[in-house]
């Protein structure tokens, strides 16, 4: 298939797979994984969803089931815990750092030299921070140089995987483990005015640096040092790209590390609380488990098994430009959301919040309908 423009987008949009052998078997580095896309735009679908409405309707209950409990996964975590929206950044940063093998791998087959690329990761890495901090200035309605979203914290965390992509996985290992822990004694061991406890929230030594650093401090507790720890994420991504291309079976040892992930996350919970906004290596450890859960699922039904139904091709869509529908649900959600009412305000009128519900779901159809649009012209936006 033909790519069509240059507009910065995912990094990995090279040619779509249409299909592989059934069963584990070798990978070439110029190939795609059809199960990335997919889960990739799985992950895009999740953050563009905006809780497919449940957030008007969550006072109320289907068949005496309350919707207030499944409303809740689509929220974030106020602070100590996890609920299942946590893990979209997560599942897209080591989704980045899986396709890096290929991707790269790509380019090198094709001849690239690697002093150019370097140069190119560098420049993907400030096309990634400009988009970031473009798109929440224009959602924001004034200049705001923002790089706690998702694309800021990827323009650090890319490099950092890039940094150890040749050393093999024992070198990378180590390089997760260690920024873990740099992050954690940080927490723990450096005191600040302000400051009343390593994990206290809006108290603590992250929250500091950024009010000394660059003058400002972010709304829910979040903390711009996260991108060291959440690094760890997109090196472990990394790790399993690797495995992916050993031509090995990696399908037990994805289910097999993903358990393990989530028990040692879980057990660190007493010491290093699970919390996302500051990114602390527990929830790095535990939200890595289930992304290689969620990862294992994919690769066994599309990869494996070989089921690729007419329900998949929605993801694909999807995840062929991810980064571009992220940028447009950043920019353009809120006007969306009111265009909607245009065609969905009868709908509001007779049924009040499943009408409110019910526009929310045509709103997503439609970002749907764009990726859609530009799959069916081969136009695949990347960096």
């Amino acid at each position: 298939m033909v790519e069509c423009g240059t507009f910065p987008g995912m990094a990995i949009a090279t040619e779509p797979v249409i299909g592989s052998p059934a069963g584990e078997g070798k990978i070439t580095a110029s190939a795609r994984l059809f199960s990335l896309d997919a889960f990739r735009g799985f992950t895009m679908i999740w953050m563009f969803s905006m809780a497919f409405g449940l957030h008007h309707v969550k006072d109320l209950s289907v068949a005496g089931i309350p919707l207030a409990g499944i409303e809740r996964q689509f929220t974030h975590a106020d602070w100590h815990g996890m609920y299942a929206w946590d893990l979209i950044q997560p599942f897209f940063m080591f989704i980045v750092g899986v396709a890096m093998p290929f991707s790269i791998g790509k380019r090198r087959v094709e001849g690239a030299a690697r002093g150019s690329e370097f140069r190119h990761v560098l420049k993907r890495c400030a096309l990634l921070l400009l988009l970031g901090t473009m798109a929440r200035s224009i959602s924001a309605g004034k200049p705001n140089f923002d790089v706690i979203n998702v694309l800021g914290q990827l323009s650090f965390t890319y490099l950092a995987a890039y940094l150890v992509l040749d050393r093999g996985w024992k070198v990378q290992a180590l390089s997760a483990a260690g920024l873990l822990a740099a992050h954690t004694a940080f927490y723990l061991l450096v005191s600040a005015p302000g400051v009343t406890g390593p994990w206290d929230k809006n108290a603590n030594i992250g929250w500091w640096l950024d009010g000394a650093v660059i003058g400002k401090h972010w709304g829910g507790g979040y903390a711009t040092i996260n991108c060291v720890s959440s690094a760890a994420n997109t090196i472990f991504g990394v790790m399993t790209g690797f495995w992916l291309l050993s031509g090995k079976p990696v399908l037990k040892r994805l289910v097999m590390l993903g358990v393990a992930g989530i028990v040692v996350g879980l057990a660190m919970d007493p010491l290093i609380p699970i919390i996302k906004k500051i990114w602390t290596a527990s929830f790095a450890v535990y939200s890595t488990g289930f992304t290689l859960l969620a990862l294992a699922l994919f690769y066994w039904v599309l990869d494996v098994k070989m089921m690729r139904g007419a329900w998949v091709r929605p993801l694909i869509w999807v995840g062929m430009n991810s980064i571009f529908i992220y940028l447009f649900h950043e920019i353009l959600y809120r006007w969306l959301r009111q265009t909607g009412l245009v065609f969905t305000g009868w709908a509001v009128e007779w049924w009040g919040a499943w009408g409110q519900a019910l526009n929310e779901c045509a709103v997503v159809a439609f970002q749907i309908y764009v990726c859609w649009w530009l799959y069916q012209r081969r136009i695949f936006f990347k960096l």
